[in-house]
């Protein structure tokens, strides 16, 4: 299919739609593509069902629309001005709210792993300075 062609079935289809039905055409699932874009695991479902709103920063949509095409194969030319299509008319969100996932994006979890680690680098430092001042 041409690139004229393809922009003309893209009339009117949303770019999550483009992406999802590219990608069940190579047979990969949602978290297969999650991984091989190194991203969190709701965020192809967030795209598919074109709620940008829901992604930690929406302002990246265009990028994280632009890796998913690349992997999938799809015109990047097409993909954005579907994208720019839905965003002019004010549309974030697909008309099928029944398919969006169920959980909040799971944001970088840094608590417990951060202490740990402060509070271990404090004794490891804490016993290097008592060694260094304690003569043999």
């Amino acid at each position: 299919m041409g690139a004229e062609a393809l922009s003309e079935s893209a009339k009117g289809v949303s770019p999550g739609l483009m992406l999802k039905t590219a990608r069940e055409s190579l047979e990969l699932s949602q978290r297969e593509t999650a991984d091989t874009l190194n991203w969190m695991p709701d965020y192809v479902a967030i795209i598919e069902v074109d709620d940008y709103a829901s992604l930690r920063s929406p302002s990246f949509a265009r990028g994280y629309l632009k890796a998913f095409g690349r992997l999938v194969e799809l015109d990047e030319d097409v993909l954005m001005r579907a994208f720019d299509s839905l965003q002019d008319r004010g549309d974030t969100v697909s008309a099928e709210p029944e398919k969006r996932p169920a959980t909040v994006v799971q944001r970088q979890k840094t608590g417990l792993g951060v202490m740990v680690g402060l509070g271990s680098l404090t004794l490891l430092i804490a016993a290097l300075w008592w060694w260094q001042g304690n003569p043999r």
